[in-house]
């Protein structure tokens, strides 16, 4: 079991060090992380999750239970975590909003995929699908509303969660999945040609979205204090062990509830660091957090999959 650990985070944390030593001895400029995430997100990625999704049952997407336990946990531990930091933190809105985002917005991309097509293969990336569309439809626009009232008062918030939800129908990372159900539900079998040509560019997505996450925090300066600390806690952690809670409420079972708990003991997401720096707040905790984090779940992720059997 642990050999089957160690030959699927090993690989990754190398990949994830080639792209810091790049950054670090400007082999490449860490500017570039911004492309190299636009690829990810923008091409390959999307292509790989229509050709997941094209070519799957339906019946493996639209399962209720496992949908409304994703969703309790993902949003779940985004409103535990915006009391904590609201009332017994005491920090104001902004910096709440963007503590719970750091510690309940997994890094499903960077991390997930790579780790979910080695050990578990690529059939495994339906969660990931689940778990985009949930924090795409409901996590990012409503962190988004409150770090943006916070400095317009006048701020329309319907508005506001309308122009985010049609801006991220309009990206790739969205629509891909969507159009691939759709053809599912044609029952249209995918060309092979088509197929194999989205899976060339699919098959990248592990390497370069690693490479890049390493590249990315480069750019970074590490700190450690107790706020770092909680965050790394709730994320790598509690998280997980809500969604095991979760999985048992609600008899999920088989392969998938192991990808929700593996997927919710993923370290935070660097989408979380951008939005730091967009929006001027917990900078230095959101990095080194994501940072520190990644770095941790080489322990946290291999603690879970051999509480859920992996």
């Amino acid at each position: 079991m642990f050999s089957t650990i160690l030959n699927a985070l090993i690989p990754v944390a190398f990949v994830i060090f080639l792209g810091w030593f790049a950054g670090y001895r400007k082999i490449i400029d860490n500017k570039h992380s911004e492309s190299f995430a636009t690829y990810v997100m923008n091409f390959s990625f999307p292509c790989l999750l229509f050709s997941i999704t094209a070519t799957s049952k339906l019946d493996e997407i639209f399962d209720s239970n496992i949908i409304l336990a994703f969703t309790i946990s993902l949003m779940g531990m985004y409103f535990i975590c915006l009391f904590i930091y609201k009332y017994l933190l005491k920090k104001n809105k902004k910096e709440s909003a963007q503590g719970a985002f750091v510690c309940s917005f997994p890094d499903m991309a960077f991390m997930g995929i790579p780790i979910f097509t080695e050990i578990l293969g690529s059939k495994a990336l339906l969660s990931i699908v689940i778990g985009n569309m949930i924090t795409s439809i409901l996590m990012i626009p409503l962190t988004i509303i409150l770090l943006e009232s916070t400095s317009n008062k006048k701020l329309n918030i319907s508005q506001v969660f309308l122009q985010e939800f049609i801006s991220v129908v309009k990206k790739p990372l969205f629509f891909a999945p969507i159009l691939g159900i759709i053809y599912a539900y044609s029952g249209l079998s995918l060309p092979s040609v088509f197929n194999e040509s989205l899976t060339l560019i699919g098959k990248s997505t592990s390497g370069v979205s690693l490479f890049a996450l390493g590249l990315i925090m480069s750019s970074f300066v590490i700190k450690f204090n107790k706020n770092v600390l909680l965050n790394i806690s709730l994320k790598n952690f509690f998280h997980p062990a809500l969604m095991m809670a979760l999985v048992f409420v609600f008899g999920i079972k088989g392969l998938i509830a192991k990808e929700l708990v593996l997927l919710c003991a993923m370290p935070t997401a660097t989408m979380t660091t951008m939005f730091a720096l967009k929006y001027n707040t917990l900078i230095e905790d959101s990095t080194s957090s994501a940072i520190l984090g990644t770095l941790i779940s080489i322990i946290s992720l291999s603690l879970f999959m051999v509480l859920v059997h992996i």
